[in-house]
């Protein structure tokens, strides 16, 4: 993980969405470098993802509603929002109400929360899918999702950015593209060639010839943190990426090599999936020259750290054991 940034030693950190992959990897990153952070959860969220950090963070049990109308609050002063609760993320989902209601509505609320609050801060925490397909994708990209899921966030980003302007929150939006690393959900590409290449499976995918802009989830992490903290990054986007172009095929394939060679790629084995992305890159020029972040991890060396992870760690987890 890279180091957490000085700045947040003792900032008062709210995070919704922080037992998901990204989320947890953020509230980790956060409790290493100081922060006080507390996440937003529900009575059945499972916090497995946090287990590293384990009696380091707090817990406000309640939904994004109760948080917008005051009647579920922090009990000490927040510096800082980080919205990351969102719907979707698998793209085989595709109940469309759910998307709205979790992404657009959701975010309503949590913008609510923000105000009534009095944060400094409200980090806004979107996708690359926002854009739709596109090569070194900047920020100043008109926003075409292809996908319902696409949309979805769009228009949580639009909604933000509104609602910041009219009643002064400062509104940072991060996208991240393609993210991988340890506790992703066993079903993402990434973890599923892993599992079948230690068992030495068939890795059967679909044709392959997509590409996407890979960057490792700890480095997300320190993205996000330097939102939290740049002064300079106020009511600013930022895209976190590599700004470097992989096709699909070539990492499944490197991972077949680094899990031990005994597992054959099947390209073309699946159906592309309906309004899946072809092409896609991001330019992480802004977020370098704003931010002072850039990917710490090549996808090699990430690809590479990932897998070690699996074999000591995650192969071993409840969330990986029974994943076929």
């Amino acid at each position: 993980m890279n180091e957490p940034l000085l700045g947040l030693r003792g900032l008062r950190l709210l995070v919704t969405g922080g037992t998901g992959f990204v989320g947890s990897a953020f509230v980790r990153h956060a409790v290493a470098g100081g922060a006080a952070v507390t996440v937003l959860d529900r009575e059945n969220s499972d916090h497995w993802r946090l287990q590293p950090v384990d009696g380091h963070y707090a817990r406000l049990t309640a939904s994004l509603a109760e948080l917008a109308s005051g009647e579920k609050a922090p009990p000490d002063g927040i510096d800082a929002l980080v919205h990351l609760a969102a719907a979707g993320v698998d793209q085989s989902f595709d109940d469309i109400a759910t998307l709205v209601a979790t992404n657009v509505t959701g975010t309503l609320h949590a913008l609510q929360g923000a105000q009534r609050l009095g944060v400094r801060r409200f980090v806004l925490v979107g996708s690359s899918g926002e854009y739709g397909p596109g090569i070194a994708i900047d920020e100043t990209d008109a926003l075409r999702p292809t996908s319902e899921y696409g949309a979805s966030r769009a228009s949580a980003t639009l909604l933000a950015r509104a609602f910041g302007a009219r009643r002064g929150l400062d509104v940072v939006t991060v996208r991240p593209f393609a993210v991988y690393g340890p506790f992703e959900a066993a079903y993402r590409l990434v973890p599923y060639a892993i599992l079948g290449g230690l068992r030495g499976e068939p890795l059967r995918i679909s044709s392959g010839a997509q590409t996407r802009d890979y960057v490792h989830v700890d480095d997300v992490a320190d993205g996000l943190a330097r939102a939290c903290c740049v002064e300079a990054a106020g009511g600013g986007t930022f895209n976190l990426c590599s700004g470097t172009e992989t096709r699909v095929l070539d990492a499944v394939e490197r991972l077949a090599v680094l899990t031990g060679g005994r597992s054959a790629v099947e390209a073309g084995a699946r159906a592309p999936i309906a309004g899946e992305m072809w092409r896609t890159s991001g330019a992480p020029t802004r977020a370098r020259a704003v931010l002072g972040w850039s990917p710490r991890w090549a996808l090699d060396e990430g690809l590479e750290r990932t897998v070690g992870w699996f074999r000591e760690v995650g192969g071993s987890l409840p969330a990986y054991a029974q994943a076929r």
